[in-house]
């Protein structure tokens, strides 16, 4: 660890391969090598590099290397970064010279030995968007070893630069921005939305008010406004952000198959057919579960002794007991049961609750501090929070069962199972977080990792972000634009590659790879008046807006990119 910090002279030279093809070359700031952060030092120090298990970043590698006998295989690398980002953690050994090619561009370092065996090289000028490459192209003295560890693209704050910069319209924005205040102006409580493009923000602006009605759906006299911090409910986007990363997580990991009966992890899950049910199946929403079962209401229709206000009973529930409605199989039909067993599943193989598990594996790691399940027991102010309905799950007063905490409901998670008969902690949902730290989360879509931090293989992503072969507006899990099917969710100019989800309280996450685009929308549309509609029919008002239904959003945030 180094308290300050010296700048050294990066030269730029040609050179010639064995190939006798000639790179181009580079120039770098001297400020461009420098002693590594503690952070970074301390978290490399944890990490030998040499079992990949321990490795960090997108690359850990000890060079030169001789796995293959082709000459223009050893030493080489592709990665993942964007243009005016990128860094490299060297590890020099006895190294004290070295010619590295990034992009074919020549960076010949001859470190100074004040700086000591751990540097960071800045490499965001001659980085690209999408593949980059990394060559070793020479190593000093003879027998020297270096450690190379490449960070994942992070998430950088690029509001302040003019969007035409990030290769957007800046009328177009402001036309959305219109559209959003004036559905505040006409009723709308709010929303954050959030535009990142190639691994930059480029738009994070908050709407309306974090809380503007009272139980009776008054509206109040001084309303809260919605901040760019504001921690929402993410509602079903938790199925994504947290059951499917955990499950991600250890598929890749090798300590789960989704191919595996799900019998093969939770014994008790046996009869009726539940021996045939596959892991997979649960992800594709196939399994041939009703949509849900209230527990949470002694009068569900499958009687009373499906009622359960305790946790480990409502588990016990699902594992053993719900019924399924249909065949699995065929046309996925969305159900929360699905997900409440990918979330008994997570803490069954990890040995710990799920939302301990994934603050401990993957949010903490990754410096989400707002990102939590029952946030107001985790110490974040209810003033942070954005309200949800009215009075309690009540709608308005015409939905009556014992356990509801009637008024506004504002720090607890809005679905009445996961709140009443799971304890705020479910696999379908619970989830809160911020803007910012659900689009850093949906980074990870991408890429795999954040930072120094591996999450999940490129391969597993592939695996399931593709969509299902018998039902190509889901894939496992996730929800995809191909065919256009779910243009209300993604709009009508969303790549065949995106991908995403939706949550009732009104928030809605795109990840684009084709654009590089991630778009977090998160709204608190239920915290509206709820309206008589017909007899015996009823609407939230914040459902009735454009801004409620994203499709347009999404569409307009297509047209801005130019």
């Amino acid at each position: 660890m180094y308290s300050s910090v010296k700048p050294v002279l990066l030269t730029s030279v040609l050179l010639t391969l064995s190939s006798c093809v000639a790179l181009h070359q580079s120039v770098l700031p001297a400020s461009a090598l420098h002693s590594q952060s503690a952070t970074q030092l301390a978290a490399l120090s944890q990490s030998n590099g040499l079992n990949q298990k321990n490795a960090l970043g997108q690359l850990d590698v000890l060079w030169p290397e001789t796995a293959s006998q082709r000459a223009w295989v050893n030493n080489r690398r592709s990665f993942i970064s964007y243009q005016g980002q990128g860094e490299l953690l060297l590890e020099l050994g006895t190294t004290t010279a070295l010619t590295l090619s990034v992009n074919g561009k020549i960076l010949h370092l001859h470190p100074d030995a004040n700086l000591g065996q751990h540097l960071a090289l800045d490499i965001s000028a001659v980085t690209r968007n999408g593949i980059n490459q990394l060559e070793l192209v020479d190593i000093k003295p003879l027998g020297a070893k270096i450690r190379l560890v490449l960070p994942y693209p992070v998430l950088q704050d690029n509001t302040a630069t003019a969007a035409h910069n990030a290769g957007f319209s800046a009328a177009v924005l402001n036309e959305l921005d219109q559209l959003i205040q004036r559905e505040v102006e006409q009723g709308f409580p709010g929303a954050v939305l959030l535009i990142a493009k190639d691994g930059k923000i480029i738009k994070e602006t908050a709407y309306g008010y974090a809380s503007r009605y009272a139980s009776d759906g008054t509206e109040l006299s001084q309303p809260e406004p919605m901040q760019t911090d504001t921690v929402f409910d993410l509602a079903s986007n938790t199925k994504m952000y947290a059951t499917n990363y955990a499950i991600m997580q250890l598929v890749s990991a090798g300590k789960l198959d989704i191919n595996l009966p799900l019998q093969h992890y939770l014994t008790e899950y046996q009869g009726n057919g539940r021996e045939q049910r596959l892991v997979s199946d649960l992800l594709y929403h196939s399994a041939g579960y009703a949509p849900e079962v209230h527990f949470h209401r002694p009068d569900n229709r499958h009687g009373p002794a499906f009622y359960s206000l305790d946790r480990a009973r409502s588990m016990q529930l699902i594992a053993s007991e719900v019924p399924f409605e249909r065949e699995r199989g065929g046309k996925a039909v969305y159900s929360d049961i699905d997900y409440m067993l990918l979330g008994l599943l997570i803490e069954r193989i990890t040995g710990q609750a799920q939302d301990e598990y994934l603050e401990q594996q993957l949010y903490r790691p990754m410096e989400l501090n707002s990102t939590v399940f029952n946030p107001l027991r985790k110490g974040i102010a209810q003033s942070r929070i954005a309200a949800t309905e009215l009075d309690g799950n009540s709608r308005g007063g015409r939905v009556m069962f014992p356990a509801d905490k009637r008024g506004v409901v504002r720090g607890n998670v809005h679905d009445e199972k996961a709140r009443y008969a799971f304890d705020g902690v479910a696999g379908h949902a619970g989830l809160f977080s911020t803007a910012r730290e659900t689009a850093t989360l949906a980074m990870l879509a991408l890429h795999g990792g954040y930072g120094l931090t591996p999450v999940f293989s490129q391969a597993v992503i592939q695996q399931f972000v593709r969509p299902s072969v018998t039902d190509h507006t889901v894939g496992l899990g996730w929800r995809t634009a191909v065919g256009g099917d779910l243009n209300w969710h993604f709009g009508p100019y969303a790549s065949a590659y995106a991908f995403g989800h939706t949550g009732w309280t009104g928030t809605a996450t795109l990840v684009d790879p084709y654009y590089g685009l991630v778009v977090v929308l998160l709204t608190n549309k239920k915290h509206s008046p709820v309206l008589a509609e017909g007899e015996n029919s009823y609407y939230f008002a914040g459902d009735r807006f454009e801004t409620g239904m994203y499709g347009s959003i999404m569409s307009k945030i297509y047209q801005a990119m130019q």
